[in-house]
């Protein structure tokens, strides 16, 4: 059976994964959704397997929960309309 710690670490691991992938396809969005600023989502988007793996196995949660509020009553789609667009530059 696996212990807390390999639990944590495959959970860390697969968050981290998570992130790079966001984060090497729209930097922005993930800064927005993992509530990274832009240093730290530069830094994971430029991580190698091996070295999410080292993170992953520091026995420590890197998966930071950020709690979903909305205020005065706002509908999700207009909470969503309040996400600022995404600059994808030139793309031709």
């Amino acid at each position: 059976m696996p212990t807390l710690e390999e639990d944590l670490a495959r959970l860390n691991f697969e968050y981290l994964i998570l992130v790079r992938e966001c984060a090497r396809s729209n930097p922005v969005e993930t800064a927005w959704r993992f509530n990274l600023d832009k240093a730290h989502v530069t830094v994971v988007a430029n991580m190698t397997l091996e070295q999410l793996r080292e993170y992953a196995e520091t026995a420590r949660a890197v998966i930071q929960l950020v709690p979903f509020r909305i205020q005065n009553n706002l509908s999700m789609v207009a909470y969503l309309g309040l996400v600022p667009p995404i600059d994808q530059g030139d793309s031709k």
